[in-house]
């Protein structure tokens, strides 16, 4: 259930970015391809459009994606996606230990990895917390 929202949410954060990051924005100019997160089983999976400066989340697992990660199941995917934006590292290790597997144009995962730093929320300045 973690890994299926997180893909959910993954989605909603990355399409915001897209129309408000001027960072995330440059990290889109002249992609065109089909990032999927799925699980070993392929019970749970999302895939995501990269095209024309947006991203667009689809449910489900896609037919012909750029570049697929799959994790060894749910739990772990969650563990290590949330674990990716301090320590990039850890797909490398998962990957090692065969617990994550790549599938498709192995460079996507490092774009992957160079947006992670875009997705958490930023933290509000301690002056803006004491004005809300």
């Amino acid at each position: 259930m973690k890994f299926w929202m997180m893909l959910l949410i993954l989605g909603w954060r990355m399409s915001w970015l897209s129309r408000n990051s001027e960072g995330f924005q440059a990290q889109l100019e002249d992609k065109d391809f089909v990032l999927q997160f799925r699980n070993f089983g392929g019970s749970v999976g999302r895939s995501y459009r990269v095209a024309n400066g947006k991203v667009k989340a689809t449910p489900g697992i896609h037919h012909e994606p750029t570049m697929t990660l799959s994790f060894k199941d749910s739990a772990y995917a969650y563990k290590t996606i949330m674990a990716a934006g301090k320590d990039p590292k850890v797909f490398m290790l998962g990957m090692g230990a065969q617990d994550i597997k790549t599938e498709g144009d192995p460079s996507l995962m490092m774009w992957f990895m160079g947006i992670s730093k875009y997705l958490p929320p930023k933290k509000k300045e301690k002056n803006e917390q004491e004005e809300a």
